[in-house]
């Protein structure tokens, strides 16, 4: 009788210490080489991000959703927060910025067999863009006057530009190539037309802290901190950006 008490005592010390540790949940998207669950670490911003809060001594639990899924679930609670996020993301989300961790280049992706000049957005007035619905891209290109065409995510928005269903994409310039080079469908079709509308900062966000958890936007700063004194931030984006 004392062994199965104490055996049972011990199981509800456990109990206790898990409820007790606080949980960490972040969400993000698809949006390669910065975040994907088809590569390495989960790509660059994931690898930092995880690396950040273990440093600290938090594990992080990271899921790949879609990005409109990630503001549902970012509403309701059940996140901490999200990345790899713009600027615009962050303030509809109401969330907390992190530090730039990166900067896109967003502008045009096009045919190869349609070539485009313009000097100002406002010259394609009346030609169709593919856009990802929900994603936060600056008020000025959405006023330019173009057909926005939305879809789900960047690679149906690339695959339909391939099959003429709309003139051009507006997407950051490493991750649309990213997507063309790992697409048979795509490879050799599109491209980049050079031209950069906007140099974007990539951030994570974070839910406001909660009295009864810590400050996990201080956590990962002190984290980022700590890669950047001890050099495993710049190995961290070499083995991910050669």
């Amino acid at each position: 009788m004392p062994i199965v008490l104490f055996a049972a005592t011990l199981l509800f010390l456990f109990a206790q210490l898990a409820q007790a540790e606080p949980q960490l949940r972040m969400a993000t998207l698809e949006y390669p080489p910065y975040s994907s669950e088809h590569l390495p670490d989960g790509g660059s911003i994931v690898a930092l991000t995880r690396r950040a809060f273990a440093v600290r001594g938090y594990p992080l639990q990271i899921d790949f959703l879609p990005w409109a899924r990630v503001r549902v679930e970012l509403g309701n609670g059940n996140y901490q927060g999200a990345l790899a996020l713009w600027p615009k993301e962050i303030n509809e989300e109401g969330l907390q910025p992190s530090r730039p961790l990166f900067y896109s280049e967003l502008g045009l992706f096009i045919r190869n067999d349609y070539p485009l000049q313009f000097s100002q957005l406002q010259e394609l007035r009346g030609k169709t863009l593919g856009i990802v619905r929900g994603y936060g891209y600056p008020q000025h290109i959405l006023d330019a006057g173009l057909i926005l065409e939305y879809a789900v995510d960047d690679t149906s928005n690339l695959r339909k530009l391939n099959a003429r269903r709309f003139d051009m994409v507006l997407l950051e310039r490493i991750v649309g190539n990213h997507l063309i080079a790992n697409d048979e469908q795509l490879h050799g079709k599109l491209s980049w037309h050079g031209n950069v509308l906007e140099r974007i900062p990539l951030l994570v966000g974070f839910v406001p802290a909660k009295a009864s958890e810590p400050d996990w936007s201080a956590v990962f700063e002190q984290g980022l901190r700590d890669l950047h004194s001890s050099g495993e931030y710049m190995r961290i984006l070499r083995s991910h950006n050669p």
